[in-house]
């Protein structure tokens, strides 16, 4: 069935939005009155080889700091530094990233507290293609199912927030950074606020570009990009404890692709959310926030604007697709303590999500026919709403549980096959968690918790060859033991987290083309563990881990899609004046492996080999907020891949030559590269 664009229209998601503002007007109290202010920390800037583990199964990191390896300008090339994470490679950006080997909707992704999902079909942007790392405050990292605010399909959250800027006087503060590095990279980020008492405005740009990167064998990688980005906030704070804040965020990029046979053309988002909160509202009622928001996403991809195109023989075989996806609801939560010692979370949430497609093939590209000619299809729509509660009981000065269940209703429609269908799901998730403190020598937290998760198909599994089969697969169940122990004393700082993870039908989905989705039961276990030890007041020594070992269980065989073992040993040097590092990054081979077999994103291409990386940086803070550093990574110009990546790309590939790249197993990484940076807080 097609239908027009209206439902796109401005009109209609500014309908969108008023209906989510006036969820918020429902279930939000008066404000109340408080005096004060809040003071404003700045931490000196760092660069970032991989951020630590300081709450069990948190990580929180800030995507200001400069990182090395030097990470693409989107949020994939950030995630990569955590232990735990991996990342598929596409080219020079919008990688997708996975946790402990489970990415797509098994990784939820919020920006700002709000879904934001990407439209294309075979995941050529991911949602955080559409992150702009350094215009956003803060980058948390939630671990396994444990916990159910932030979602309760998914066995772990990404969270990309922002800060409301507090002023206890009339002023103004902001940063600037600009980046420059090997075949012609450059970024640069602008941020500034200014406000008072009573309120702040803040803006935020940013641009990023590169050419075609080289590999280590020096052949260019068909990979250049650019991208940019434009956010306005402005909130009104009538006390220390309350906020009223809208935001608008508007970006778009173009980026060429080594693994795919089109190119993404068109990356455009818009985003408003309107948040309030308020805090201390009585002595049991801690806090009340919601969000109303709207995420829009329009790409465009084709096989013409940068590359080379041979026309290939097949009149059906595509030349340009445009996408759009629209996401519009609300959240909002209340924070109880109604005794001392125990803090309650209950929240509700709902999200209206809406997927359109229009292309033009050989034939009508031929014929003159361009995108804007065709109509817009609407193939799946999605609505889901979810209630939950969370407890956080401390029991002594030293133990504490936290638990919480959430209940998610999904109802899902197809509107371009004939009969349409639908289907209806109901899903549960539900966790709990123990920490104690002890003292072994040193103060030790650790943990166990166990985690239940329901995860109906999303829309690129359900999209698999559309069939009927794909678009119904069962619903994927998850039970999740997680267990740990973090620690910080004197010279020391560690923590090791392992887990156990048994699916009953797991979606995995296949290369070929004619092949639907399948359930089978699975299961994964692994870890990851982080060390570091201060030699002397400015030398510091650190080590991470990461292991994951999957087994399909239905088929007796290795379960696809698993990285292997990932380590890194580190020296740092950092006198408060000047700082300098070694980082070494070595991976083992993968031999486990099941061809043909993975997500939406990726599959097993066969089976790799092993490699390891050297890099180095150096940086001196000049003066009070103002930091240049720079550095080298892949010194030795390795030649190498990641397991998980995106096929690489060929002249033999449907007739879109990629000229001078034809690596057809992986997308080989950038060989040595040189970066520098500076950055100013004012």
């Amino acid at each position: 069935m097609t239908v027009d664009h209206t439902l796109h229209s401005r009109g209609a998601r500014r309908r969108a939005l008023l209906a989510s503002t006036a969820l918020l007007a429902a279930v939000l109290p008066p404000l109340v009155a408080h005096a004060g202010d809040e003071p404003v920390t700045t931490l000196k800037e760092v660069v970032v080889t991989a951020p630590p583990m300081d709450e069990p199964l948190t990580v929180v990191t800030d995507p200001h700091n400069p990182r090395q390896p030097i990470p693409p300008a989107d949020g994939a090339g950030y995630l990569k530094n955590i232990p735990g994470f991996s990342v598929a490679r596409q080219a020079g950006i919008d990688g997708e990233p996975m946790l402990r080997s489970q990415g797509i909707s098994r990784l939820n992704v919020l920006l700002d507290d709000t879904p934001v999902l990407g439209g294309c079909g075979n995941r050529m942007d991911p949602p955080t293609s559409y992150i702009f790392p350094e215009s956003f405050d803060t980058m948390t990292v939630l671990k396994g199912p444990q916990s159910v605010v932030h979602g309760g399909t998914a066995l772990g959250t990404v969270m990309v927030d922002r800060e409301p800027p507090r002023f206890t006087d009339w002023g103004m503060r902001g940063n600037a950074s600009a980046l420059f590095g090997s075949w012609g990279r450059n970024d640069q980020v602008v941020d500034a606020s200014a406000g008072g008492t009573a309120g702040f405005v803040r803006a935020l740009g940013t641009h990023s570009f590169s050419d075609d990167y080289r590999d280590g064998r020096g052949e260019k990688v068909h990979s250049k990009y650019w991208r940019q980005s434009g956010t306005a906030m402005l909130g009104w704070t009538p006390n220390r404890d309350t906020v009223i804040e809208a935001s608008f965020d508007r970006s778009t990029a173009q980026a060429a692709y080594a693994a795919k046979m089109m190119d993404g053309t068109k990356f455009d988002r818009q985003g408003g959310n309107v948040h309030v909160e308020t805090k201390r509202l009585t002595p049991w009622l801690a806090k009340v926030e919601g969000t109303a928001y709207v995420n829009y996403v329009d790409h465009v991809m084709d096989t013409y604007s940068l590359r080379t195109l041979v026309l290939p023989a097949m009149g059906t075989t595509g030349m340009a697709t445009q996408v759009d996806h629209l996401m519009a609801g609300g959240k909002a939560k209340v924070e109880l303590t109604p005794v001392s010692g125990t803090r309650l979370t209950l929240g509700a949430d709902y999200n209206r999500d809406e997927h359109t497609k229009r292309s033009v093939n050989r034939t009508q590209y031929l014929a003159g026919t361009t995108l804007k000619d065709q109509m817009r299809v609407r193939d799946i729509s999605f609505d889901t709403w979810a209630g939950y509660g969370e407890l956080v009981q401390e029991l002594s000065g030293a133990d504490r549980v936290i638990a919480g269940y959430r209940l998610t209703r999904v109802e899902a429609e197809r509107n371009n096959v004939q009969p349409n269908l639908t289907d209806e799901r109901t899903l549960h998730a539900g966790f709990g968690r123990f920490e104690r403190d002890v003292d072994l020598g040193v103060p030790v937290t650790a943990y166990v918790g166990l985690g239940h998760v329901e995860r109906a198909p999303d829309f690129w599994e359900r999209n698999v060859n559309s069939s009927a089969a794909s678009f119904l697969a069962r619903t994927e169940k998850t039970n999740q033991l997680d267990l740990g122990a973090l620690f910080r004393s004197g010279k020391w700082r560690g923590a090791a987290s392992g887990f156990y993870a048994d699916f009953t039908d797991y979606i995995l989905v296949p290369s070929a083309s004619n092949t639907n989705a399948k359930n089978v039961d699975a299961h994964t276990w692994g870890g990851e563990a982080e060390l570091s030890y201060r030699l002397l007041p400015a030398w510091t020594v650190e080590a991470t881990a990461a292991y994951v070992r999957g087994y399909n269980d239905s088929e007796h065989k290795p379960l696809a899609q698993i990285a292997p073992l990932d380590t890194t040993v580190g020296v740092k040097y950092d006198d408060d004046t000047f700082m300098a590092g070694l980082l070494l990054r070595a991976v083992t081979a993968q031999e486990r492996v099941d061809v043909g077999w993975g997500n939406i994103a990726s599959q097993d291409l066969a089976k790799s080999n092993g490699f390891a990386v050297l890099s180095a940086n150096g940086g001196w803070r000049i003066a009070d907020g103002i930091t240049v550093t720079a550095g080298i990574d892949n010194i030795l110009d390795k030649i190498y891949a990641e397991h998980i990546s995106k096929t690489g790309n060929s002249s033999s590939m449907a007739g879109m030559d990629v000229t001078g790249y034809s690596d057809t197993v992986r997308v080989n990484e950038p060989g040595r590269t040189f970066w520098m940076r500076g950055s100013v807080k004012f």
